[in-house]
């Protein structure tokens, strides 16, 4: 549709998510700390009421897209991370982590109609419930479909029937997000703590193997930054002393299960401590899991809110430079984009908006694509 360039960007509180339109549109700070902490928690139910309890059980995701159809484009660029959801009668639990449940979040549910709900902002709306697939979209009070995603879930015990079928002739395994043993503790914590803060820059690929039948735990390093033995062997000495800490139910029968490993210490005038990644031998998963540099998205998110205190002061050429800024130090801050976009349209400057507009379409936005072919062609 068509915008009016008289419109005014409502003035925003803070450098929040914008909507995606023409004209940016900053959510309150206080809610969007609200939204996020409640976003995973709830959902609307696009289903007959008879099929309710197909959704109690445990279920493993395998695909996510963008809600609007749009190329996903979040802090993870790709989808690499993993999501296990645990379902029953009172509560619904959220595990971001393959190896160990530390992370595990609960929350109470109220079921009304076709709708569980655990907050009055926000909810995911099944889209199709079967005995063995899930799929779910967000749906958040003030976010457009370019802001929200698409979930694709499978159910575990069906995951974990097909691995054993698969390997069911096998001796020795390489375990995968899917299908791996679990540990009651995480290595992190326990290298943290043995390094007692006497840390310093330098990552490791490698590989531990868990041997049920010896009831040991052997560490690999193939590659290392560090040359400092001394590390590495304590590395090895706590990952080796972990047997004890696997669950390994439904791995017994293997002679070997190999888990890839990646690790990175790390030390900055802001962070400090170990890191440790499975089931990869690619040290750029970090930036991939971790959203890219803490140090890079504090300066984009420092300069997003620079552009938005300009654009309330009418310093509309200094706004579109702090959101260039911006988008340039944080790639993945789109936001950054669609507001400098914005800018260039309310104050006239229509060709400019619309090369915008084309590069964010360019990024597979369809939100961008629409306005591009709206008010460019």
């Amino acid at each position: 549709m068509k915008f009016n360039a008289k419109l005014k960007v409502s003035a925003p509180k803070s450098p929040t998510a914008a909507s995606g339109k023409a004209l940016a549109v900053i959510i309150n700070q206080k809610m969007k700390r609200l939204l996020f902490l409640i976003t995973i928690f709830s959902f609307n139910l696009n289903f007959g009421q008879n099929n309710l309890s197909e959704i109690y059980g445990n279920w493993i995701k395998y695909k996510v897209e963008m809600k609007d159809g749009s190329k996903l484009f979040d802090r993870f660029i790709e989808d690499s991370t993993y999501i296990e959801y645990s379902i029953d009668k009172q509560k619904l639990c959220l595990n971001s982590n393959p190896i160990h449940k530390t992370n595990e979040s609960c929350l109470d549910y109220t079921l009304i109609n076709n709708f569980i709900k655990t907050s009055q902002y926000s909810g995911l709306l099944i889209e199709k419930i079967t005995n063995d697939t899930l799929i779910f979209s967000e749906k958040i009070d003030g976010l457009t479909n370019d802001k929200l995603k698409r979930f694709y879930f499978k159910r575990q015990e069906l995951v974990l029937s097909k691995f054993n079928e698969e390997n069911k002739n096998k001796k020795n395994i390489i375990a995968s997000k899917l299908f791996t043993p679990k540990t009651n503790s995480t290595i992190e914590i326990e290298l943290n703590k043995a390094f007692k803060n006497n840390f310093s820059n330098f990552e490791l690929i490698g590989n531990l193997k868990i041997y049920p039948k010896e009831k040991s735990v052997k560490t690999q390093i193939t590659f290392s930054t560090q040359k400092d033995s001394s590390r590495i062997r304590t590395i090895k000495k706590i990952i080796d002393s972990s047997f004890e800490k696997w669950d390994l139910t439904n791995f017994n029968g293997f002679e070997s299960i190999e888990l890839p490993i990646i690790l990175k210490s790390e030390i900055t005038n802001r962070y400090w401590g170990i890191k440790v990644l499975f089931f990869t031998n690619d040290l750029n998963e970090f930036e991939i899991v971790y959203g890219g540099k803490l140090e890079d998205m504090r300066k984009s998110s420092e300069l997003f809110e620079k552009g938005i205190k300009s654009y309330q002061e009418k310093k509309y050429l200094k706004a579109i430079e702090f959101f260039t800024e911006s988008y340039r130090i944080d790639p993945k801050n789109i936001d950054a984009l669609y507001n400098k976009a914005a800018i260039y349209f309310e104050s006239g400057d229509k060709e400019n908006a619309c090369i915008v507009w084309k590069e964010i379409s360019e990024l597979g936005q369809v939100n961008g694509k629409e306005l591009y072919q709206n008010n460019c062609n």
